[in-house]
């Protein structure tokens, strides 16, 4: 029962782990080669690198800008095939985020990455009735997030290098209005943890380094609150899946 439970779960999840498997071989494949081949004397990348020696620093800050585009996973439950409701939904919706940079270097291909900040979400449940009936149950909510990453990356060619983030992002609801939500409607939980991973590209300029990141987000919690009303009966699971691009300023 176990294994078959493993396999469920890898077969639910095959794409995000082949992508990861693919873009995880194909940044070690660019380290080795970079490290085979050298790319420039120390006294040539001095003058022909912008900030040769950023990276060198313990210790340094920055800031980002988002756009998220999110939704909810739902997962029916028995009695959604017994009661009024024919199916259940979740359509992805558009937010943005912004955030500080604490990078600290560990060794010269890791750093470890503490990222705290808001982020903006919009995420609905549609809900389709068997009289023709729909009803749209949408969250709103501002989230506080603390993403703690580590960061692998290739060696430096010139003036950019590529890079994989991964690790887990706690997050709780700030200014959560639950009150203002009946038990008739579908209310969700206000903490939630998640795995995240992603891959970008640092750009180094004269005076910052720049780097657009593609983060994909797996909420690990279940967000419904178990009210006696429709909506929440129909559904033995609620989590989250958020597909994000930032642009880091360091």
């Amino acid at each position: 029962m176990q294994t078959t439970h493993v396999w469920s779960k890898f077969h639910l999840y095959r794409k995000e782990i082949i992508t990861i498997f693919f873009l995880f071989c194909l940044l070690v494949m660019t380290t080795v080669r970079s490290q085979q081949i050298p790319l420039h004397t120390p006294e040539k990348f001095e003058w022909d690198s912008n900030i040769p020696h950023y990276d060198d620093r313990f210790l340094h800050y920055g800031f980002t800008l988002g756009l998220n585009g999110t939704r909810f996973r739902p997962m029916a439950s028995d009695l959604l095939f017994t009661d009024s409701i024919t199916s259940v939904r979740s359509r992805p919706a558009g937010g943005f985020d912004l955030g500080f940079v604490m990078n600290m270097r560990l060794s010269r291909y890791f750093d470890f990455r503490l990222l705290p900040g808001v982020a903006f979400y919009t995420r609905a449940v549609q809900y389709n009735f068997k009289n023709g009936f729909k009803s749209n149950q949408s969250a709103e909510s501002v989230f506080i997030e603390t993403p703690m990453l580590l960061k692998y990356k290739s060696q430096r060619r010139r003036n950019h290098r590529l890079y994989m983030v991964g690790g887990i992002k706690p997050c709780i609801e700030a200014g959560a209005k639950k009150n203002e939500k009946t038990k008739a409607e579908l209310r969700t939980r206000n903490f939630d943890v998640n795995i995240e991973y992603g891959f970008g590209v640092d750009l180094y300029f004269q005076f910052f380094k720049f780097a657009p990141e593609l983060r994909f987000s797996h909420g690990l919690s279940n967000l419904l609150i178990n009210d006696p009303n429709v909506y929440s009966q129909s559904l033995l699971k609620l989590t989250t899946h958020t597909v994000s691009l930032y642009f880091f300023f360091e």
